[in-house]
């Protein structure tokens, strides 16, 4: 897809481990694309994460029917697209989108979630969607941030 240079699971989206060091890391980056359905309704959360990124970088929130639309006609900058969890990316896959890396920051531990990989945790609905993404040829690779090692998700399902 152009211009998509960065797509990231986090469930708290935006906060300063993104803006200060994957923004740094993807310094190209001028654009940034949460997805989320429920965070596109909320006002609130809207200004919140607009105040936490540097000047110079836009910010849109979009749910995941709006992301799809503005995908298939490809990013007009550097985009770095964030989404709280698997699902949905697999809903955007799902609608023909192709996205050939995903790095999974944070998936901390909630109900119906174990542990896969130190602070990471998912359900078994997360793993297979892992798995089906991984069989769809996307590199899916936990990396909390840009100087951490890099863990390849399908080492561990194996």
């Amino acid at each position: 897809m152009e211009n998509l240079d960065f797509t990231r699971i986090d469930d708290r989206l935006i906060h300063g481990q993104v803006v200060a060091a994957w923004l740094r890391a993807y310094s190209n980056v001028s654009h940034i694309l949460v997805i989320d359905d429920q965070v596109c309704q909320d006002e609130f959360m809207q200004q919140m994460f607009q105040m936490l990124v540097p000047t110079g970088i836009s910010i849109e929130i979009r749910s995941v029917e709006e992301s799809v639309e503005m995908m298939r006609a490809g990013f007009k900058e550097p985009t770095m697209i964030i989404v709280k969890a698997p699902l949905t990316l697999k809903r955007i896959m799902d609608a023909g989108i192709i996205i050939p890396k995903v790095n999974i920051g944070g998936m901390g531990m909630s109900a119906g979630r174990k542990k896969l990989f130190q602070n990471i945790s998912a359900t078994v609905e997360e793993l297979e969607i892992f798995r089906q993404m991984i069989n769809k040829g996307v590199v899916v690779e936990i990396q909390i941030i840009p100087a951490a090692k890099t863990i390849n998700v399908a080492g561990l399902l194996k």
